[in-house]
């Protein structure tokens, strides 16, 4: 069964400096750094992405 597609739609754009070890991080775990970055200001957030990267609040956060 495909996955549907992701319901991401950026609103905003930013342009980020970030240093080569990060670029190099990213590429050594498979993830991009779009999603790398995507993903840490969703938990600063209190929220993940689920496996239909719909945004959803981390375990143990109040609905």
């Amino acid at each position: 069964m495909p996955k549907p597609k992701s319901q991401f739609k950026p609103s905003n754009v930013l342009l980020v400096e970030v240093p080569p070890q990060f670029i190099a991080l990213c590429e050594a775990s498979g993830a991009s750094p779009q999603a790398a970055l995507r993903g840490m200001a969703a938990m600063v957030c209190g929220l993940r992405y689920d496996e239909d990267n719909r945004l959803v609040p981390l375990e143990g956060n109040a609905a």
